[in-house]
């Protein structure tokens, strides 16, 4: 590898990515900060008809929009550190976010007039330091690579050609979300139900599914490189099996307990227990996708690994295709839910796409064995969910008059005893045996 002070190899190619992404960001963040009145219109239509509320709009949106420069540049610093195996620090970022979130509404009083405005600019000091500590952490093992040259070396234009795609079939779920919004803007409150929902359902996705695929993507990669695909194969679908353990519990952990935790964090101030209700009835059915997302990154890993990237983006590009018509047709039937449901529903359709795709080209097939422990899986955390939700309608039914450490308590409580019969089950039934279990925790 070049030394830290030449133009050339990983660093000097580094560098180079770091200034163009740099001043394409910027371009596009003051475009967006001249031009946020038109973009607000564009995106909440149902906001036009109140004026207070559009202003409010465009002027959070400012506030806020600068986050999406410097988390764009903290991604690219966080890839570095993940293609030296070093995974942590880039997957702490999300706590820093909240964490100076729920400290800014600490010292602007909760619900002060200038709460909004505090936890817009909470938003965007978070953007800054994520990239200040991971642009530090990788200078301290050898990347410091913040260049504003331009130079347009051959590689650049290969290495754009292949993260472009990449970035945008993994930005479709987030596409659809912000199309939902765009509908539910019709239905006063319904834009903060879905995003209140989707914080609570971002939750295992990014732990579970981000996480998973990549530290995955790497091996993957490596076993293809050296030919072993047999062994990639194996580590895939051993990945699907780990995923799925996870993954299906809290899906149906969400659902049934998804009434008590909108309560317990968000029911205060202005958000009332009819909210509660209407954002507890969003995630139920977000939560039926969340699988589905977590298998996607999966499965993009595999196209990722040899080196396609355009295959994930046609293929997200379909699921959104059908995201879009199923948003009117159901939107118009059923309302704001309907908007939800057919990104559930689009969820599985993508899946499904790229599911037939690795098939049909002989890239990787899930074993059998998986399958049926995959079915197992989703049955057990079935039984596990009505196991908790018959056990927690008497608890729910009169959680209002409880205090807030009583209900983090009896939250607490049901979780505890859905993870104790999920994995009694899990062992009664045999669906996975304990030396699985064990490999994975690497006792």
């Amino acid at each position: 590898m070049a030394n830290s002070g030449d133009g050339g190899g990983a660093r000097g190619f580094a560098r180079s990515i770091f200034a163009l992404l740099f001043y394409v960001l910027l371009a596009f963040t003051l475009l967006a900060e001249v031009f946020m009145p038109w973009v607000v219109a564009l995106f909440a239509p149902g906001f036009d008809a109140d004026g207070g509320k559009f202003a409010l709009a465009v002027d959070l949106s400012r506030i806020m929009f600068p986050f999406l420069f410097f988390v764009s540049l903290s991604s690219f610093f966080g890839a570095i550190l993940n293609s030296i195996g070093l995974f942590k620090p880039y997957a702490f970022q999300p706590i820093v976010l909240n964490l100076i979130m729920i400290f800014s509404l600490f010292v602007s009083g909760g619900h002060s007039p200038g709460a909004a405005h505090a936890l817009a600019w909470a938003v965007s000091l978070a953007g800054v330091v994520q990239i200040v500590y991971l642009g530090y952490i990788a200078r301290r093992h050898g990347f410091g690579v913040v260049s504003f040259r331009l130079s347009f070396r051959p590689e650049v234009a290969g290495f754009f050609n292949k993260v472009v795609p990449g970035v945008l079939s993994a930005g479709i779920y987030h596409v659809n979300i912000m199309v939902g919004s765009i509908f539910a803007t019709a239905t006063n409150g319904a834009v903060s139900w879905i995003y209140y929902a989707d914080r609570l359902n971002q939750l295992p996705l990014g732990v579970i599914g981000v996480a998973i695929a990549t530290v995955l993507l790497p091996d993957v990669s490596r076993q293809v490189k050296l030919g072993r695909l047999r062994r990639m194969g194996k580590l895939f679908n051993d990945s699907m099996l780990f995923a799925s353990l996870l993954v299906m519990p809290c899906a149906a952990g969400l659902m049934v307990v998804g009434y008590p935790l909108v309560q317990l964090f968000f029911e205060r101030g202005a958000f009332r227990p009819a909210d509660t209700w209407e954002t507890a009835r969003v995630l139920s059915v977000l939560c039926l996708g969340l699988p589905a997302l977590v298998y996607v990154k999966l499965f993009a890993n595999v196209f990722y690994a040899h080196g396609d990237t355009k295959t994930p983006m046609r293929a997200a590009a379909a699921a959104m295709a059908c995201n879009l018509a199923l948003t009117v047709a159901l939107n118009r039937a059923f309302g704001y839910i309907g908007v939800v449901a057919a990104i559930t529903i689009s969820n599985w359709i993508g899946l499904a796409i790229l599911y037939w795709l690795c098939h049909a080209r002989n890239l990787v097939r899930m074993y059998a064995r998986t399958l049926k422990s995959i079915a197992g899986i989703t049955l057990v955390s079935v039984a596990m969910g009505a196991l908790v939700w018959f056990g927690a309608q008497g608890i729910v039914a009169g959680i209002a008059v409880y205090s807030l450490p009583e209900r983090a308590a009896l939250l607490a409580f049901l979780i505890l005893a859905g993870a104790a019969s999920y994995a009694a089950f899990l062992l009664l039934f045999g669906i996975v045996p304990p030396s699985y279990l064990k490999r994975f925790s690497g006792k």
